[in-house]
């Protein structure tokens, strides 16, 4: 039950003292109360973009311009041999050099993703209308009350002296 505290002023002959005491009050009016809350939602999409470009390198060069010079020299004789060097160097090193530096065009899967608002009306509580003892007063209640329910509040009475 919904404890509310309620200040009386009663006129007594007595000296000024408090009193705490439970009593009933009535639901008058029961009204939900709403916030507006944001929920982002995300959507993604995969799409297909091509590679960065590698970065060039010499060593395929060197090594295939090594291996085509000493292939190259094993055939023919004399002169010949320096000069099947010289075209199986040459010949390596472009073969080398496009082993390592393909240009075919390389593509990735890449992920891009989006965030947008979505607000939503969320029910938080209920603002409820209380009488007592002939006074009205609101208060904010997690409770659902039905309208003509009594309700246990806690009244704190103060006596005071006529003046």
């Amino acid at each position: 039950m919904k404890k509310i505290a309620i200040v009386l002023s009663l006129l007594t002959s007595t000296l000024g003292y408090a009193a705490d005491f439970s009593d009933m009050a009535t639901v008058k009016r029961v009204t939900p109360r709403y916030i507006e809350v944001n929920r982002p939602i995300s959507s993604c999409q995969t799409t297909s973009e091509a590679a960065p470009p590698k970065e060039k390198g010499v060593a395929g060069a060197i090594i295939g311009g090594v291996a085509g010079g000493l292939l190259g020299s094993t055939v023919g004789k004399g002169k010949g041999r320096v000069a099947t060097g010289a075209v199986g160097a040459a010949v390596g090193a472009v073969v080398g050099d496009r082993m390592q530096n393909d240009d075919t065009n390389e593509s990735r899967n890449v992920e891009r993703c989006t965030q947008r608002d979505s607000y939503q009306r969320v029910q938080e509580g209920y603002m409820t209308l209380f009488s007592y003892n002939g006074h009205e007063f609101e208060e904010e209640t997690q409770t659902k009350y039905r309208v003509g329910q009594k309700v246990s509040v806690q009244v704190n009475a103060i006596i005071d002296q006529p003046n």
